[in-house]
């Protein structure tokens, strides 16, 4: 069995890059909104995470600008 046909059968098939970026930035805006919450009721994160979310969110802005540059040919 495919690659292709398992994740069609998991439901994942449907969808194209547009939405992945999408589900993909809503999923960073919890993270975003759930920093925040932590950070107010004073528990402590770490350097390191912080990094990793700012390397995802530059990574989605460079996806979701190859995606409208591809859009244009």
């Amino acid at each position: 069995m495919s690659t292709l046909m398992l994740l069609g059968q998991a439901g994942f098939g449907g969808f194209g890059i547009v939405h992945w970026i999408i589900m993909i930035i809503i999923i960073a805006a919890v993270i975003a909104v759930m920093y925040v919450i932590l950070n107010r009721m004073g528990v402590a994160i770490p350097g390191w995470v912080v990094q990793i979310f700012w390397i995802l969110v530059a990574a989605c802005i460079g996806i979701m600008a190859i995606k409208f540059l591809l859009s244009l040919a």
